[in-house]
């Protein structure tokens, strides 16, 4: 059975996985357009502070970077072929809708990020509750909802994520060889292309996912993987040199990770740093309370000086160790290393390498997308595996519970950035008209 055949063979899950999708994006949209109309109406006023070198989105959010409006000549190692997609959606939103553009667009990526968890989850045999409960969970969390505004590299990049594991799925199930070559291989060069790390914790993924250690086909299967993207990237790369004069990921590598790499990498010191784990894994799930932490570049970042809320402590420790149990119990499973390897590479970059720590203040919250998905995958993958009864409901009742919770805290605490934002820019106005004239 194909692929997309594998996927899309229950008719009945088809619906709900449409009605999912239109729910969600429709729900991205309603919260965010708020935003944009907060950008549209005070355009000049924020464009005296755009730190975005003129992007027509003007919010510094998380310390996201609005890279997709940066064009095709916005080249680095850690997106290395990013700019082609990057270069024609610019194109495209300067003609039609800009930021509005990449709202809708976003939204929908997104939307369908949470349809993959159901469809792998369904997959999985979870029965519709728990399949549709934790998809809309992971939709509804706070990371969806900002980067479905925010015209970044983050939304693609965690949805192609997402769309690998359940080809990894696909795989394991399928009577077909275990390591497809196209397949594989074009899965490791979008990623590679995407966010160049992100080859690391794939490359791990499909090594549990194939490899047999009695069996040196597979050995041989993976070698000819590693053959045919390295291709790809080599052709890509070459036209990438051809088409942008003379500039590629190759040539500027140097450059972008001295900017944009190496300059954000410092050593863990858990008495300065132990909020990271927040960061990282509770606030892209519940919105946390956020505040102008550097009115010079008037970044909008976590309020690390307000304590987070019990219930926050709550759903976001049951999310985790609902995770490590799910880990635990598979732990003899390909499944629970194949999703495990985006968690364990996500702790070994940003907690043991320390990347992203030297500019920890303004926020490591966007680096969730890397493995947020795998994070609730396993849990619901621990509650799936429990043998009917009282427990098995109990927990799955519980999750619902903190799903609607997670849904008013992230309604509430969307409008209370947007105030927050607003009276931040107020703020620096009033400064500004204080200011005597030279």
């Amino acid at each position: 059975m194909k692929f997309l055949g594998y996927l899309l063979r229950n008719r009945q899950d088809n619906y709900k996985a449409l009605a999912l999708f239109v729910a969600l994006t429709v729900f991205y949209i309603a919260m965010d357009l708020p935003f944009l109309a907060f950008i549209k109406d005070n355009a000049a006023v924020l464009a005296e502070h755009n730190p975005f070198y003129g992007a027509p989105f003007m919010l510094n959010l998380f310390n996201f970077d609005p890279s997709m409006y940066y064009g095709y000549y916005n080249i680095s190692i850690i997106h290395p072929l990013m700019n082609f997609l990057a270069g024609s959606l610019a194109y495209i939103a300067s003609h039609w809708g800009g930021n509005l553009f990449f709202l809708v667009l976003q939204s929908a990526v997104n939307a369908l990020g949470a349809v993959l968890i159901y469809y792998y989850l369904r997959n999985s045999e979870a029965g519709n509750v728990l399949a549709i409960g934790f998809a809309a969970f992971f939709g509804i969390s706070s990371y969806n909802l900002f980067t479905a505004m925010i015209p970044d590299s983050y939304p693609y990049m965690q949805w192609m994520l997402i769309w690998s594991v359940l080809y990894f799925q696909y795989s394991r199930e399928s009577a077909a060889p275990t390591i497809r070559t196209g397949p594989y291989a074009s899965l490791a060069f979008v990623n590679f292309a995407m966010t160049s790390t992100n080859i690391v914790p794939l490359t791990g993924a499909m090594l549990f996912n194939g490899i047999a250690r009695r069996d040196k086909r597979t050995f041989k299967a993976f070698g000819s993987v590693v053959a045919v993207a390295l291709l790809l990237v080599v052709a890509f790369t070459a036209l990438q040199w051809l088409v942008f004069d003379g500039r590629s990921w190759v040539t500027s590598w140097t450059a972008t990770l001295a900017s944009g790499g190496l300059s954000y990498v410092a050593p863990f010191s858990f008495v300065n740093h132990w909020q990271a784990f927040y960061m990282l894994g509770v606030s892209p799930v519940l919105t946390p309370d956020v505040a102008m932490i550097d009115p010079g570049i008037v970044a909008v970042a976590t309020d690390l000086a307000r304590p987070y809320p019990f219930y926050v402590h709550m759903i976001g420790a049951a999310l985790l160790i609902l995770a490590l149990l799910g880990f635990i119990r598979g732990i003899k499973t390909r499944e629970a290393w194949v999703l495990a390897s985006f968690i364990i590479f996500a702790l070994l970059l940003h907690i043991v390498v320390g990347f992203g720590l030297r500019a920890f203040k303004y926020d490591m919250y966007l680096y969730a997308g890397h493995f947020l998905f795998a994070i609730f995958l396993l849990g619901a993958t621990f509650i799936n595996r429990l043998k009917g009864g009282i427990a098995k409901t109990a927990l799955l009742v519980l999750i619902l519970l903190f799903a609607l919770a997670t849904l008013g805290n992230n309604i509430v605490k969307h409008g209370e950035a947007l105030h927050h934002i607003k009276q931040a820019y107020t703020d620096l106005q009033l400064e500004s008209a204080a200011q005597p004239e030279p």
